[in-house]
């Protein structure tokens, strides 16, 4: 049975930041400088999916370029977090977009 949207893992502070410098770097290897973009063309062309167990797919103009997921592992009775991120050119093939 899936996770309900509240049980689901929610990412901090450093996942927040390891996202940012991921997406900035997929963006230069598209031969795109993120500091040049103005806030609404990352507005109209930056769209983030995020599926019930709060997994991500980021897109720029409609291509995924980063998949986020959460991984629960329990050691010694402690449920504990570790959140994958996948580039455009190691994501799954078919990342669960539900």
């Amino acid at each position: 049975m899936p996770a309900s949207s509240e049980d689901a893992p929610r990412p901090n502070l450093q996942v927040a930041a390891r996202v940012e410098e991921l997406l900035r770097e997929q963006l230069e290897e598209m031969g795109i400088n993120p500091r040049r973009l103005q806030p609404e063309e990352i507005a109209a062309n930056m769209t983030c999916r995020i599926a019930p167990d709060n997994s991500m797919t980021y897109m720029w103009k409609n291509e995924p370029i980063l998949y986020v997921t959460p991984e629960k592992r329990e050691q010694d009775g402690e449920t504990s977090v570790l959140w994958r991120m996948f580039t455009k050119d190691d994501m799954p093939s078919s990342p669960d977009h539900s």
